[in-house]
């Protein structure tokens, strides 16, 4: 009775996952999922016969190529016959703006009562999700093939993988993250009482224990949303693996990916506009002289 019960209670979970849109369904859905689908296809009739047609939307993905989100488009439709129920088909998309950029959905559509459907996403290649931006991974050097493990593990929904990963990797460069945060206040002229904090909150052994230790506000440049970087990462990190649900350590990943990505642009943010500074000051100097 258990096992029946488990089966029906499956089968109630997926009826009530909620219908998204095609659009939405090839943009932020990650393989492996099946989602119910509004306008998945129309009927059509092309040369006297009347056919399903999927016709892929506009979406707007990141492109490796032009460093940003941008348009992408697919120039052509998928025509299947009436008589099918379910079929698997690929999707291919090129951006709009530098035209080398592609990205292939391969797809499997269950066919509903018109224009709805089901959709299970195979895979896609490039993988689903933006990319770390090198910035990130070159700061944690040998560990950024597992930072990226842990991006992998994000987009493919695996909570708990995903944030062990990304924990490890921040534990293991505690100190490199620290040394950039104090180089920043050094550059900005930070009072000197945040500077010796961070110092000590280097000798720590634990990243989290770690940002407990510091009780001064970090410079302005490197706040977000107004708020300190490293206690949103500490509260990010404080979650236990085995005390959580795998859906909240994904929330929990999610954000210490995002709020550590942010910090490191910041800081190389502010370090090149210290540079032009420099370069701009000793321009003018050249000039007096």
């Amino acid at each position: 009775m258990a096992d029946i019960d488990t089966v029906e209670e499956e089968e109630e979970a997926q009826e009530a996952v909620e219908a998204t849109y095609f659009r939405q369904f090839l943009e932020n859905t990650h393989p492996s999922v099946v989602r119910p689908i509004h306008d998945l296809w129309k009927l059509q009739s092309r040369g006297g016969v009347t056919q399903r047609v999927i016709s892929p939307p506009d979406l707007r993905l990141y492109c490796q190529q032009c460093g940003g989100d941008r348009t992408f488009r697919c120039p052509n439709e998928e025509v299947i016959s009436v008589s099918r129920t379910a079929a698997s088909f690929n999707v291919y998309y090129q951006c709009g703006d530098c035209h080398d950029q592609t990205k292939l959905f391969s797809l499997y559509a269950i066919f509903n009562d018109k224009p709805s459907g089901q959709l299970y996403k195979y895979g896609e290649m490039p993988p689903f999700g933006v990319p770390v931006p090198n910035k990130v991974l070159r700061l944690f050097g040998k560990d950024a093939k597992m930072f990226q493990k842990g991006r992998q593990c994000e987009n493919l929904g695996y909570g708990v993988a995903a944030f062990a990963y990304y924990r490890r990797v921040v534990e293991n460069h505690k100190n490199d993250i620290f040394e950039e945060i104090i180089k920043v206040c050094r550059t900005v002229n930070a009072p000197q009482a945040i500077i010796d904090e961070l110092q000590q909150a280097k000798q720590e052994i634990a990243f989290t224990k770690a940002i407990g230790a510091i009780k001064s506000a970090l410079p302005q440049g490197l706040l977000i949303n107004g708020h300190n970087p490293l206690l949103a990462l500490h509260g990010a990190l404080s979650v236990g693996l085995h005390d959580e649900s795998d859906e909240d350590c994904l929330a929990a990943a999610q954000a210490v990916r995002l709020v550590l990505t942010d910090l490191v642009e910041k800081i190389a943010t502010l370090k090149q506009d210290d540079k032009q500074l420099h370069d701009a000051v000793q321009l003018l100097l050249r000039k007096k002289s």
